[in-house]
């Protein structure tokens, strides 16, 4: 467990502990009213996958696209779960091809759950705007969030190439070659992924 968060009707999110959040879970779903919780896990752990089908009740769908390969993002409704796969930029982002890594979401009422292998930038966001004391009422708009603050994150790579893309052009024009033709096929290169990867599939939303 990376980390995980208890929220209650009008108090703050409260981090809990993987024991926490197992007796937590394992209550009967009437006796925990409105309050839901949002783990998130490190998948780099291989005792992970056997953690998560041993401890909660979620679709083979997630358990099976957590043994895809990388495919475009989507978000289906399978067994009354909400299963999401979103692939987002790592946290150290730096224009690399490499630098795409997936992320895979479970929610239903009462659970968020959130796997990932690399630390991711979007996600990073989120469990700062919950730390922040930002209220969310239920694990979907906790997902809603995500999405925005991958939206922005999406945004600021658009405009931070719109800015390398003009400065090569000027340094191109002005005749200074050097390694700038380069540059601009791998930006190229990275783009063209980051399209390929973060576009949703045909129908895959809410499919």
């Amino acid at each position: 467990l990376i980390c995980g968060y208890l929220f209650s009707p009008g108090q703050a999110a409260r981090a809990i502990s993987s024991a926490e959040a197992l007796a937590w879970i394992h209550q009967p779903a009437d006796t925990t009213g409105e309050a839901f919780i949002w783990l998130h896990v490190n998948l780099a752990n291989a005792a992970t996958g056997k953690w998560l089908r041993q401890q909660f009740q979620l679709s083979e769908l997630f358990f099976d696209a957590l043994h895809e390969g990388t495919r475009s993002s989507r978000i289906e409704f399978a067994d009354n779960d909400l299963i999401a796969v979103l692939n987002d930029v790592l946290y150290d982002f730096s224009f690399d091809a490499s630098h795409i890594s997936t992320l895979w979401i479970s929610v239903d009422r009462r659970l968020l759950l959130s796997a990932r292998v690399k630390p991711l930038r979007s996600i990073d966001r989120l469990r700062a705007a919950v730390k922040n004391g930002e209220e969310f009422r239920t694990p979907v708009q906790l997902l809603v969030h995500l999405l925005r603050d991958q939206a922005d994150v999406l945004m600021q790579i658009v405009r931070n190439s719109i800015a390398q893309v003009d400065d090569i052009e000027d340094r191109l024009l002005a005749g200074h070659l050097d390694q700038r033709r380069g540059q601009l096929g791998k930006l190229r290169r990275v783009l063209v992924r980051l399209q390929r990867l973060l576009a949703p599939e045909p129908a895959a939303l809410f499919r």
